[in-house]
């Protein structure tokens, strides 16, 4: 373990360049943005929770300028992987803030859009499918990778001593964020919250699946987060990138992705035109990345 992590430290350059990267200013434009909805509404909003974000966004500012002007390699590692507990903050945090914003509810048009999409017989048929137990158990599980695949890929590309780091790190941050942002503009509890209340309670255990499951309801604060997909967003993102900077890598994360994707609409968590609408909000992303960093160049073999 420690091999591992000193040479990935050693494969970084000196961390300070004195400028903050794409990534690290969304992150920080994303936390202060959360702080201005919260403080409006203090009726509605407990101080610590105003206070808690306000501290985060704070602090974060201020250690992303730090590690912006350090040179020790260390602190470098420190950079490329400050992002990794910041987007889960921001996400949890997200659900007592959009319904201060938006307070409707799309279900009943995104499940209108469903059927004129399958059709009323084909969605039936979706929403009462019945999957063996050892497949719910590989859907289960690849979901769960959701927030893992871009770490690894951040790995992967640390160690490779690969300079387009910021890049991809900055591409993947305004994936999450741009996917963020649709929950406030869509929100949605998606099927298994209504249509496929009973499809959903019915899943078969199998060995880990039903604990799995159980804990990420339990761990996920936001629940209107059905539209966009972000799931199929941050996933075909880490695609992307790792396909123009880590062929292997790729070819290794494909098939969990595609396993991911599916999942979400075989264990009900999004209606198919969530995934649909994950592409287009994906292509704003990466429009931007490109606005912003630049081209993400392919790896030369």
């Amino acid at each position: 373990m420690r091999e591992s992590t000193t040479s990935m430290i050693e494969a970084l350059p000196a961390a300070g360049k004195g400028r903050l990267r794409v990534g690290e200013k969304a992150l920080a434009i994303a936390l202060f943005l959360m702080v201005f909805i919260a403080w409006l509404h203090p009726q509605e909003l407990a101080l610590s929770i105003r206070a808690s974000l306000a501290t985060v966004a704070v602090l974060y500012l201020v250690a992303v300028v730090a590690l912006s002007r350090a040179a020790q390699p260390t602190l470098a590692l420190v950079r490329e992987f400050l992002p990794v507990p910041v987007v889960p903050f921001i996400f949890l945090h997200l659900g007592v803030l959009i319904p201060l914003v938006h307070a409707a509810h799309y279900d009943p048009q995104l499940q209108a859009l469903d059927r004129l999409i399958l059709g009323a017989e084909a969605q039936a048929a979706l929403y009462s499918l019945r999957i063996p137990a050892w497949l719910a158990d590989v859907l289960t599980l690849a979901y769960s990778t959701f927030f893992f695949l871009p770490i690894v890929l951040l790995v992967a590309l640390v160690r490779a001593r690969d300079p387009y780091v910021p890049r991809v790190t900055s591409t993947v941050i305004l994936t999450f964020l741009v996917s963020y942002a649709g929950y406030f503009l869509v929100p949605a509890y998606g099927p298994r919250a209504g249509v496929a209340k009973e499809r959903y309670a019915s899943l078969p255990p199998g060995l880990v699946g039903a604990p799995i499951r159980d804990l990420l309801d339990h761990w996920e604060k936001t629940k209107t987060d059905a539209f966009p997909s972000g799931h199929t967003m941050v996933t075909l993102a880490v695609l992307h990138c790792a396909r123009r900077r880590a062929p292997r890598l790729y070819n290794a994360l494909l098939p969990i992705g595609v396993l991911l994707i599916a999942a979400t609409v075989l264990l009900t968590y999004h209606y198919l035109v969530d995934v649909l609408a994950a592409v287009p909000f994906l292509l704003v992303s990466l429009g931007l990345a490109r606005w912003w960093c630049g081209p993400l160049p392919r790896k030369p073999s």
